[in-house]
């Protein structure tokens, strides 16, 4: 944290803003969509809704048609790892027949590779550590999709100290070198929101 003198009618305060939050903790639009007219080809905007089935995300709703689903990565991502990552948005529009779509979210997956990390270590390897970014947060194990894996949460501090290794913050409080675990980035550098593109509404009869 820093500190900055600021001065305000001939009186030095100390300013010391707060230390920004890390990408994963903050608001990130997960998923994109455009409503369009399927006979004039018009941007939709009358009595749009947005529902999706994922817990702790919120619908968002712009001018020209465009529509949105938005959350906070940290809580949303283990969620989403439970449904590969895959999310159901479901678009209303007064006049128009619903329309319901299944939408993967992106991730920038990657794998542990052995010897799996267990109980202490603060070193971690990678099948690779394309994209890996000091200060992210990673997502190891999905006892869903990985059967026999287990969960938790790591920061990023250093890359190293060997290719395709990353040192994390704290030391694992799980062992993983059970099978191959997936690892995901939960703001990975190269994220982008899921883009469904133009969605023809169909008018109703």
């Amino acid at each position: 944290m820093t500190t900055t003198t600021i001065q305000a009618n001939g009186i030095n305060y100390l300013f010391s803003p707060d230390d920004s939050q890390p990408r994963a903790s903050r608001q990130w639009m997960l998923v994109r969509a455009r409503l369009v007219n399927d006979v004039t080809l018009r941007p939709v905007t009358n009595d749009v809704r947005v529902e999706s089935d994922l817990p702790l995300t919120t619908p968002r709703i712009a001018d020209d048609g465009l529509v949105g689903l938005v959350g906070v990565p940290r809580t949303v991502f283990p969620i989403l790892a439970g449904r590969q990552f895959v999310v159901n948005l479901t678009l209303r529009a007064k006049g128009f027949l619903s329309q319901t779509l299944a939408v993967i979210i992106p991730t920038d997956a990657k794998l542990t590779a052995g010897p799996g990390p267990v109980i202490g270590d603060r070193v971690i390897t990678l099948n690779n550590a394309v994209n890996v970014q000091p200060g992210e947060f990673l997502m190891i194990g999905n006892p869903i999709t990985s059967p026999g894996s287990v969960y938790e949460e790591v920061q990023v501090i250093a890359l190293g100290p060997a290719a395709n290794q990353v040192t994390i913050k704290t030391p694992l409080r799980l062992n993983h070198n059970v099978v191959t675990e997936p690892v995901i980035p939960l703001i990975p550098s190269n994220f982008a929101p899921a883009d469904a593109g133009d969605v023809l509404m169909v008018p109703q009869p």
